[in-house]
């Protein structure tokens, strides 16, 4: 695999290596970019905001978990 270029980029590395689809890499890389909002521009982030990440999207987490797991049994 190739060397990311930023930390965003991981997640695209991972995807070409076979662990998900560039579309679930385009998801990773929103929820970087949020993170990276939320620790150095947090008084632009809005409560409501925060808890439709929480709510909607927290199964992300849980997908790219699964799906990284199956990667690493597989190689």
């Amino acid at each position: 695999m190739r060397v990311p270029t930023n930390y965003a980029d991981a997640f695209y590395v991972l995807g070409e290596a076979g662990a998900f689809e560039k579309s679930f890499a385009n998801r990773l890389e929103d929820m970087v970019k949020f993170r990276n909002r939320l620790v150095h521009i947090y008084w632009e982030v809005d409560e409501e905001q925060i808890w439709e990440i929480i709510t909607k999207d927290i199964g992300d987490i849980e997908e790219f978990h699964r799906r990284f797991i199956e990667f690493l049994k597989a190689d």
